[in-house]
């Protein structure tokens, strides 16, 4: 399960919007099957507290209107059946992690990816863009998700991927559906280039993810 080349897993790659005052008011997923988008869902979330007018200025995302949606916890079994299908991903898994635990500490019996069998309950282990970014090309300006997407040459291919699968509103950065896209394109990208397209199995990113050099060099 964990040496195999990555398109054969499913990956989710997820962004949530909110704080620690408000909870997760806003979800984004992306499936990754096949090592492309295969489907996207996200939702506004009713907030646990209130959503803090600095928060409203970097989502976008208002009381009035996330009031009207579930709490984020009320996806606890459809968050768990994704888990079980495959791995999480995110561009910077701590603060991904955290908002997931801090809404359910730990999922029922799922898979054990990090030891690629057996089973263990857990969210994690995540792939994350931003630590991959950082071990493989060490020494750029700067890792943030939207700085990379351009630097890469992204940009174009994530506003045609955002028209497609966004809400009309949420087309921008600093909502959920559109990072995650902004992530999984990340993710992508790295099969495009020549060293990268035979390393790629789900335990070499894992192993990158967790800032764990693989003994094979990276160039």
């Amino acid at each position: 399960m964990d040496g195999t080349d990555w398109k054969s897993t499913h990956i989710y790659m997820l962004d949530f919007e909110g704080s620690p005052a408000s909870g997760v008011v806003e979800y984004g997923v992306v499936h990754l099957i096949g090592g492309q988008i295969n489907a996207t869902e996200t939702s506004l979330c009713r907030p646990t507290g209130s959503i803090h007018s600095r928060d409203r200025e970097v989502h976008g995302i208002g009381e009035t209107e996330a009031m009207a949606h579930e709490l984020f916890s009320s996806h606890y079994a459809h968050f768990v059946e994704l888990r079980r299908k495959g791995i999480f991903a995110a561009h910077n898994r701590h603060a991904e992690n955290s908002f997931i635990k801090n809404t359910w500490a730990v999922p029922p019996v799922v898979p054990d990816w990090r030891a690629g069998f057996g089973t263990s309950q857990e969210w994690g282990p995540w792939v994350d863009t931003l630590s991959l970014y950082k071990s493989i090309f060490p020494g750029l300006d700067s890792y943030g998700l939207g700085d990379l997407v351009k630097t890469f040459g992204l940009q174009q291919q994530l506003e045609a991927a955002a028209n497609e699968y966004c809400p009309q509103k949420r087309r921008k950065p600093h909502c959920a559906l559109y990072d995650a896209i902004a992530s999984s394109l990340l993710l992508t990208y790295l099969e495009s280039l020549d060293e990268m397209c035979d390393r790629m199995s789900i335990r070499w990113l894992l192993q990158l993810s967790q800032g764990i050099e693989p003994q094979q060099e990276l160039f």
